[in-house]
């Protein structure tokens, strides 16, 4: 109680500094303006359409532009504020873009995409509202959401991490842990795939372990991101190597027309972004964006995000934009990260180091208006190292675990779009993956009483990725999309043949009808292929090293409505059969590869694993407009999956509920140069608890260590997971800045909610894990 009251004090200390900084001066008032300018494209194509007439509303005299030449619009000195933009073309329909937000101190840059019209030019052309729920992917229908880079800044508990933003979706549930984990209607959050410009990524998190595709906070942040889509399930035939989910995220451009720059400093250390032109005559443009981060902070008010040890992390961002007049436009783009944390505690010691890194070549080339080639290569990587030592009766400290995985993987991947008309658009593809890796894992065996390795190999392979995909407009109510995505892994000669649907009736304006079909699979972490058996003459084998991969068919239905503008309701329907799963080799066993988040199975593994997920979901959506929005979604589902011992059983992450509302209000004070944004957020989640196998104590005390009872595997459920995030923020414009200071309050009611137990050998008995409590989050941000 005395360190939360520490925190408390150390926050309700802030507030006040907060006021006193940001009292109004009496200053004389004057209008603040600043641009919003962009491209006008046609959605199938990308070929900009010079001509387009855009309007913002409500404004009189009315203000309005036409794209030029090369399809580029600006409106200049508009009093910041939020603004609806009407944009009209001769054969398209009609776009409403509402709350477009215009700050002082950067412009607003728009990339609007048009939807060329299924019908004659001399008939109505159909108007449509720009639904911030529509994919970017022209080839998505169901079970997608478009991420808003703007929900960072408005979402509290997110710490500007987009994977803690998306778990506030319907179907996706976060990790007690207190890790961005990214649990998608029940399944394993391995299941998901990373993407970055069009290329599948390692997964991108700080103090990420191996085999998993989560960590404390993300590498990529909103001053980087561009609008991204994240999918929940039937995902087009684009994406491979995946059985959940996948989050495609794309980096923007850097402004091409003047030099900008922002600067943030905090709780959780530093951040600084600089974007602008080479040249003002030239249309290439550069972003960088680097992090340097030390917890220690929090060490003064008594939080232990890592017991007693200080984390550390930092990371680099950078786009390089290059349009050419012959050659296509260029991108040249890059992340990398290093994540550090040392900890030593009571009887135990922990040296922990993480690393990824992405660096790649884009290239869009249009052969004519209505065909574009896209060629990528690029160079990823990761590394993961681990010792942990624990001490013996002597006092000295010994390994118990050593890990050491590195990856290295170049890739190539090729994609052409062709649109034949407003109504058959064709898209295929294929990417190539060059997978080098270095992995060395050894384990403490309590009965021998030494390390074992488990896994020791080097050398490479590759994974084949081939797909089509087809979209059909019947007219301007009916879309089919089909298609078809293949895997080959040359390692063990395993492949597969994936079928993709897709369909959306749009029956009325506002409403519309949708169905997905897909079959998707994943294949597993290197480690566990190589992961050592042992015969009974010593001799050692890896006896996955010819698994297949695990597959997924999912079955979604969905209906969406418009109701107004800015209040979008959805609820869908699924239901996924999980088979070939890795399950252990016995028929007395439970044990079930759906069940890792991270790691590797070192047990001998074979694909006779079933699963299943059925659920509904739920989404009301008030999107921001008037100073205020709002968010509720409800997930209702059951998750189970059965090994080889025939019992049919909770998966870990069978919580079966997820309730999230989440909202916010921005008060506008003062006018002119002394106007000012208060603004309030509230999040709040109720879950049920993920599920635990028991553990058995007797065996527990033999052995030193953790050992559960499996034939009752996953019976015991944790309590229902509770927590409430609030942020305040207040934010200013000055002539050619913007400032903003916050306090993002994650668990402000300090619920202690369960994560785990595990057997303390010192101790002699079973102690539970609980998340940690309130954690606040001071930043200050100029944008200028």
């Amino acid at each position: 109680m005395t360190s939360y009251r520490k925190i408390i004090k150390t926050v309700f200390s802030f507030t006040g500094l907060f006021i006193i900084l940001w009292l109004p001066e009496v200053i004389a008032a004057q209008e603040i303006t600043q641009t919003i300018r962009g491209v006008v494209v046609d959605k199938d194509s990308q070929v900009t359409l010079p001509g387009a007439q855009l309007m913002i509303a409500g404004t009189d005299p009315p203000v309005g532009t036409v794209t030029d030449a090369n399809g580029e619009f600006t409106f200049g000195k508009l009093p910041v504020g939020r603004y609806n933009i009407i944009v009209r073309y001769v054969g398209y329909e009609t776009r409403n873009i509402p709350n477009v937000l215009l700050t002082s101190g950067k412009e607003t840059v728009l990339r609007i995409e048009l939807t060329e019209a299924v019908v004659s030019l001399h008939e109505v052309v159909v108007s449509a509202n720009q639904n911030k729920a529509d994919a970017i992917n022209k080839m998505a229908t169901v079970s997608v959401m478009k991420f808003n880079v703007e929900e960072l800044d408005h979402y509290a508990g997110t710490f500007n991490d987009a994977a803690r933003t998306v778990s506030s979706y319907a179907g996706v549930a976060s990790s007690p842990s207190g890790t961005n984990d990214i649990i998608i209607r029940g399944n394993s959050p391995r299941g998901m795939a990373w993407r970055l410009e069009g290329i599948d990524i390692p997964n991108p998190n700080h103090f990420a372990e191996e085999g998993s595709s989560s960590g404390g906070i993300s590498m990529l942040n909103g001053s980087v991101l561009a609008n991204s889509d994240f999918f929940t399930g039937a995902f087009p035939a684009e994406y491979g190597d995946a059985y959940s989910g996948v989050f495609d995220m794309s980096l923007r451009n850097g402004n091409n027309q003047t030099h900008e720059y922002s600067i943030q400093a905090g709780f959780l250390g530093l951040d600084a972004t600089l974007e602008g032109p080479f040249k003002k005559t030239n249309p290439s443009s550069y972003l960088v964006n680097y992090r340097f981060s030390t917890l220690s902070l929090f060490r003064l008010m008594d939080i232990n995000l890592a017991g007693d040890a200080t984390p550390e992390f930092t990371d680099l961002t950078f786009k390089i934009s290059n349009p050419t007049e012959r050659a296509g436009t260029f991108s040249f783009f890059g992340v990398g990260g290093m994540s550090k944390v040392t900890s030593e505690e009571t009887h135990h010691k922990d040296d922990y180091t993480t690393g990824m890194w992405v660096a790649g070549v884009k290239n869009v080339y249009f052969f004519n208006n209505t065909t574009y080639l896209t060629s990528i290569f690029a160079y990823t990587g990761s590394v993961n190292k681990w010792d942990y030592q624990t001490q013996d009766t002597n006092n000295a400290f010994t390994s118990k675990a050593i890990d050491n995985f590195i990856y290295q993987t170049p890739k190539i991947a090729l994609s052409i779009n062709k649109k034949f008309s407003a109504r058959n658009v064709l898209k295929a593809g294929a990417d190539v993956t060059f997978i080098r890796y270095d992995l060395t894992s050894d384990r403490y065996d309590y009965e021998i009483d030494k390390l074992v390795t488990q896994v020791y190999q080097t050398g490479s392979t590759e994974l084949l990725q081939g797909w089509i995909n087809w979209k059909h407009r019947f007219n301007e109510k009916l879309t089919l999309i089909s298609g078809l995505h293949s895997m080959y892994l040359v390692l063990n000669g395993n492949y597969t043949i994936e079928p993709r649907l897709g369909m959306k009736w749009s029956f009325r304006p506002t409403q519309s009808l949708n169905f997905g079909f897909g079959l998707h699979s994943r294949m597993e972490s290197l480690s566990t292929y190589f992961a050592r058996q042992t015969l009974v003459d010593g001799i050692p084998y890896m006896p996955n090293k010819g698994l297949d991969f695990t597959k997924a068919m999912h079955f979604i239905a969905g209906y969406e409505n418009l109701f107004t503008e800015n209040l979008f309701f959805k609820v869908e329907l699924y239901y996924q059969y999980l088979y070939d799963v890795p399950v252990e080799n016995s028929d007395t066993s439970s044990f079930s590869i759906l069940n890792y988040n991270f790691g590797y199975a070192d047990r001998d593994l074979v694909n006779k694993g079933k699963g299943r997920n059925v659920g509904v979901e739920f989404t009301l959506e008030k999107y921001f407009s008037q100073n205020y929005y709002f968010l509720i979604t409800t997930s209702l589902f059951d998750s189970k999956y059965k090994a080889l011992d025939g019992v049919e059983r909770n998966t870990r992450y069978n919580s079966r509920f997820v309730l999230n509302v989440l909202g916010g209000k921005d008060f506008i004070i003062g006018k002119g140069i002394k106007k000012r944004t208060l603004g309030f957020n509230l999040r709040g989640t109720w879950a049920g608890g993920q599920w635990s196998t028991p553990i058995d104590l007797e065996q527990s005390i033999k052995q030193g260590t953790t050992v559960r009872d499996e034939k009752q595997a996953f019976t015991e459920q944790w309590p229902d997971f509770i927590r409430i995030d609030f942020k305040v923020s207040m934010s200013r414009n000055r002539k050619r800045a913007t400032h903003t200071l916050e306090l993002d309050i994650q668990n402000i009611t300090n619920q202690l909610n369960v994560i785990g137990d595990y057997y303390d050998p010192y101790a002699g008995s079973i102690q539970t894990k609980t998340q940690m409590g309130i954690v606040p989050i001071l930043n200050y941000r100029v944008n200028f």
